[in-house]
Formats: structure tokens, C-alpha cells, sequence
């Protein structure tokens, strides 16, 4: 499976539910108890989730080589490694 499919999956699967959800709860949290740490961690979030958004459309219109995917793949390993640490 090329790098492109693997990452495609992967943010379609996995990690844009996570975001999705993240940016979900913190709206939630931000409802409850308004805090500028709150805020930022929403607004990083959104960053987060219009970065994978845009991939995906770069995937969609054939835009993204295999060595940026590769490079992507690579970094959302190294995050989910310093996640589990």
C-alpha cells in the first residue's frame, strides 16, 4: 500500500476522530468554565484538524507526493510515541 493510501486511512480513521472529538470536549469544557488555557488548547486544536483537513484534500486532488506522506506517517508516529511516554 503506497504512503499516501496508509496516511489517507490513517487520518480518515484514526486521527481526525481524535482531533474531532478533542475539539468536541473542549467546547464542552469551555461552556462549563471559561479559561484562557481552555482556549488555546481549542484554538491549537482547530489548527490541528485544518492541517489534516487541508492533507486530505491534497490527497483527494492527487497534490501530496509519497515522500511528504511518508514524512507525515513519520511524524504522527513520533507524536503518538511521545503520547505513550
Amino acid at each position: 500500500m503506497s504512503h499516501v493510501k496508509k496516511l489517507e486511512l490513517l487520518l480518515k480513521e484514526d486521527v481526525l476522530l481524535e482531533v474531532n472529538a478533542e475539539v468536541e470536549a473542549l467546547k464542552v469544557q469551555l461552556q462549563k468554565k471559561q479559561k484562557k488555557e481552555l482556549q488555546e488548547e481549542l484554538e491549537y486544536m482547530q489548527a490541528v484538524k485544518l492541517y489534516f483537513d487541508e492533507v486530505i484534500m491534497d490527497i483527494d486532488h492527487n497534490n501530496l507526493s509519497e515522500e511528504d506522506a511518508l514524512e507525515i506517517l513519520e511524524n504522527l508516529e513520533e507524536m503518538r510515541v511521545e503520547d505513550e511516554v
